[in-house]
């Protein structure tokens, strides 16, 4: 299938694995190979890359090649760093990395079973398989939102369980990793939470008004939304992050677990 959304690169950007891959950072040692499955631009990548030196090497892969083309530029000459354009769903490496990772991006794979038996393939025996993602039916503002926001939202969930991607997946992950034989899963709640006055509060509540911009015209073009519709919830959204949001919780799960035979 192809992508159905357009990624922020300002939001990409800002990401780093200390801040928001923080799981992850506390399992990394020096001289593992990571893979990096929707690695974007690379941000949290590089953080990776480093966090694994000396010795480590880390491969960075994204099917959208504008993103790529930019953690290329951003990260050029980090030791141990490789991108590679290619869809996780097509991806056959075996048994060859300590850690095979995914930071927000299953939620973007309608085919999820499929890309997790190739994340686990992809692991040697004895490594580990780490995944970070949300579950959107659980998203949290407040107060609530305006009504054309709140259509808009109930509108992305059924456009996204439709293509068959998981509203709930945050939730489920750890059964579909038992399911797949990873052992020793263990989950670790990383929710976002942001309260009006906090640093990066703004950022945070506009994550939503990159989606209306990212997801909308995909949206429209399935019948899921109009233009007219769109255009409101952007405007009243705005209007709402700007003068009357006081929170917002994207609860987000890190789950791991461990392939046997090491």
């Amino acid at each position: 299938m192809s992508q159905q959304h357009q990624s922020s690169k300002d939001v990409l950007d800002r990401r780093t694995l200390a801040g928001d891959h923080r799981r992850l950072a506390e399992l990394l040692r020096p001289g593992q190979s990571v893979l990096d499955v929707g690695c974007g631009t690379g941000s949290i990548t590089a953080g990776i890359a480093e966090a694994v030196q000396p010795g480590g090497e880390v491969l960075g892969l994204d099917r959208d090649a504008d993103l790529l083309a930019r953690a290329a530029a951003r990260f050029a000459g980090r030791p141990g760093l490789s991108f590679a354009c290619g869809d996780v769903l097509a991806f056959d490496a075996e048994a060859r990395f300590d850690v095979v990772t995914a930071a927000r991006a299953l939620q973007w794979v309608p085919r999820l079973d499929e890309a997790l038996a190739r994340m686990v393939r992809a692991a040697r025996p004895g490594g580990l398989v780490v995944v970070l993602d949300y579950s959107h039916e659980r998203l949290r503002w407040e107060p609530e939102p305006p009504a054309s926001m709140r259509r808009f939202y109930a509108a992305f969930l059924a456009w996204r369980a439709g293509l068959g991607m998981d509203n709930a997946l945050a939730d489920k992950l750890a059964g579909r990793f038992a399911a797949h034989g990873l052992e020793a899963v263990r989950v670790t709640d990383q929710d976002e939470r942001s309260r009006r006055g906090d640093p990066g509060f703004g950022a945070a509540l506009d994550i939503w008004l990159h989606v209306i911009d990212g997801c909308g015209p995909a949206m429209i073009s399935a019948g899921a939304l109009t233009e007219p519709e769109q255009g409101e919830a952007r405007r009243d959204y705005a209007d709402f992050c700007r003068d009357v949001a006081e929170g917002l919780v994207m609860v987000l799960r890190a789950v791991e677990g461990t392939k046997p035979g090491g």
